[in-house]
């Protein structure tokens, strides 16, 4: 100390301290505090005054240290000790977890190393990492339970747009202050003749005639404040059908909703229902085979007279699968259904084959209609066993008998190998007709089931006197 009374540093950045008081400063600095060499080998133990334990943390002292811990901190410490001792001038930390043991529970502690002045001796100090551990146990049980109830909250809506979807009943949600469509299920699609993608965060009482646009939100706020049982009535602007709503109110997260359920006035309904029920019944039980497919031929329902047809156990086992893996000509035949379907509204009775999942055939007459449901075009087929062998070949019966006199006129009169030239252009004849009136005068389409190129066909049409019967 000098004259004015100022602490003089005579030993380095820190002036000469009693072992004493240095042990005192380095027990209150960290929790543990741990002198080894460089095997881990104990010499010393302290702990700060409070800590709990530390008559474990003091049978430690002439023990190495792997001895009291867990099996994945052994190499930790082994692995991080050999650093040090290859750069004693940085100081090294590593979190280790010392193993539980007779009122003991497990310690997790962080220690960083220092170089002492005693040969061979390394200073370890230790922060207690408890407090640490619980802090992120509570944060993960926070988390799971926080993810826990984003789980709950995905289970909630999947089971409500199931549900929805589940129902025949056309329903939607209401936004009572904007007046707009929230949410709807597909009835409400079919009913109102819209898709979602139209519907939804469009004005709901667009929707009806513009008599009744005005108040048709306010008249359904109401009727549910009322809770009365009675619908509201409405008239729908596409079809001018006259519908019932069911409206009920609600508190959502983002201000009042409206829960509305639509179907027709009582008359409609209830007739809308009956015809229902026949087309069910006709389509379940009916002698012919019903077929919905997609305006790309993927199939979205069939009956059970079609399931026999093709040999097929279940309906799951050939819906959304193509019309082409049943038709004999494949896309052809689809092809030449589905064009001539959306040129004309529907084709009739069209002849081909269907063939079953064993390969058995099976000739047939599929008559064609186009539907407008909704707003993707669905085709409906009728498919009827035609049992009949000369299906394909009644059209042309009358030119096979006038061509086949010509032939037999032929024999004796000219060689075998004229006779088979002619008799080849009689039999190309006869399948280009076929193919023409199979298709509806459809000249792409013959030419596609034929193999040939449309100039092709029309050559062989000019060549056979066929163009004016086309």
């Amino acid at each position: 100390m000098t004259s004015n009374g100022e602490m003089t540093w005579t030993n380095g950045i820190f002036p000469n301290i009693g072992s004493e008081v240095a042990s005192r400063i380095i027990e209150r600095v960290s929790d543990i505090v741990l002198v080894v060499n460089a095997t881990g080998k104990i010499f010393a133990s302290r702990c700060s005054p409070g800590f709990v334990g530390q008559t474990h943390i003091a049978s430690w002292r002439g023990e190495q240290i792997q001895a009291a811990l867990t099996v994945e901190s052994i190499s930790k410490f082994e692995s991080r000790i050999a650093q040090f001792l290859e750069n004693t001038e940085q100081v090294f930390s590593v979190e280790l977890n010392h193993r539980a043991a007779t009122n003991f529970a497990e310690l997790p502690v962080r220690y960083t190393f220092h170089k002492l002045g005693i040969e061979g001796q390394i200073l370890m100090l230790g922060s207690d990492l408890r407090r640490t551990a619980e802090m992120q146990q509570q944060l993960v049980a926070a988390q799971i339970a926080l993810e826990a109830d984003y789980e709950a909250q995905r289970e909630h809506d999947i089971r409500l747009r199931v549900l929805m979807e589940a129902s025949d009943v056309a329903t939607l949600y209401i936004s009572v202050t904007s007046g707009e469509i929230v949410s709807c299920n597909a009835a409400t699609e079919s009913l109102l003749g819209k898709s979602k993608d139209q519907l939804i965060n469009g004005i709901f009482a667009d929707e009806f005639e513009a008599k009744g646009r005005k108040d048709v939100v306010d008249r359904m706020i109401s009727a549910a404040n009322e809770q009365s049982q009675s619908p509201l009535f409405a008239k729908c602007v596409r079809g001018n059908r006259r519908l019932s709503i069911y409206p009920t109110l609600f508190r959502g997260s983002t201000g009042q909703m409206l829960l509305c359920k639509i179907t027709l006035a009582d008359a409609q309904s209830a007739a809308v229902d009956q015809l229902h029920n026949y087309l069910a019944d006709l389509f379940q039980n009916g002698m012919d085979a019903f077929v919905f497919v997609t305006g790309t031929g993927n199939i979205l329902s069939v009956n059970e007279a079609f399931l026999k047809l093709a040999h097929v156990t279940h309906a799951q086992s050939v819906i959304g699968r193509s019309l082409v893996d049943f038709c004999v000509r494949g896309t052809v035949d689809l092809n030449v259904m589905i064009d001539n379907a959306r040129r004309s509204g529907g084709m009739r009775l069209y002849a081909t084959k269907i063939k079953s999942e064993h390969g058995g055939e099976r000739a047939v007459e599929i008559s064609t209609t186009q539907l407008n449901a909704g707003v993707e075009l669905i085709f409906a087929m009728v498919i009827r066993d035609s049992h009949r062998v000369d299906t394909l070949t009644n059209p042309s019966r009358r030119i096979t008998d006038v061509d086949m006199n010509s032939v037999i006129e032929l024999i004796g009169g000219q060689s075998l190998k004229d006779i088979v030239a002619k008799t080849t252009d009689v039999v190309e004849k006869m399948c280009i007709e076929t193919a023409v009136q199979m298709t509806s005068n459809n000249r792409v389409a013959a030419a596609e089931m034929l193999g040939l190129s449309r100039q092709s066909l029309y050559v062989k049409l000019r060549k056979y006197g066929l163009i004016s019967k086309s």
